[in-house]
């Protein structure tokens, strides 16, 4: 068995600490609700799911990027975003949307409408905001604190995620 990257388990405590926060900031934004009425359960599920399936993603996700482009330039950085645009990011959203709702323990069928509605308005938001971050993550960033930048830049798009992802379905939910 391979040591556990202390990087990966940085990564790993920051999501386990900021999903859940942006769970309940996305409620209080929207709603008011306080933490004596905040759904925690589902602030949970955004734990857990952050921590042990979206983290170790994108740690795996950063290290082979690293391994693809290892020179530190602004074209390096733009490629490396760009790549990360076209494959990582809808790979990592249809698993956010998929996963989230089987953890909610809907059927399958309403995760894969909730997937189909929800993908692409949110992809197409995330073309804006990602390659930016990331393009800063990449260039300026040192490669061992690149997780926790992310995690920082995370909790903004995961208030984003929380809110795409309390929205009902057209046919799921309605």
């Amino acid at each position: 068995m391979a040591p556990i990257s202390y990087n990966l388990i940085r990564g790993m405590v920051s999501y386990a600490i900021i999903w859940p926060a942006s769970s309940v900031t996305e409620e209080y934004l929207l709603h008011g609700t306080t933490p004596d009425n905040a759904d925690w359960a589902r602030a949970a599920r955004f734990g857990f799911f952050g921590a042990f399936f979206m983290s170790p993603l994108f740690y795996n996700w950063m290290r082979l990027n690293d391994r693809l482009f290892p020179k530190k330039d602004l074209v390096t950085a733009l490629k490396r975003s760009a790549l990360e645009a076209c494959t990582y990011a809808p790979l990592a959203m249809s698993y956010f949307f998929f996963g989230m709702c089987m953890l909610e323990g809907k059927p399958y069928e309403a995760c894969v409408i909730e997937l189909k509605e929800k993908l692409w308005p949110t992809y197409k938001l995330g073309l804006v905001y990602w390659p930016t971050v990331q393009t800063i993550n990449f260039y300026f960033v040192s490669p061992k604190n690149r997780i926790i930048f992310v995690s920082i830049a995370s909790f903004v798009w995961t208030v984003y995620m929380c809110h795409v992802k309390a929205k009902l379905t057209n046919k799921s939910d309605s």
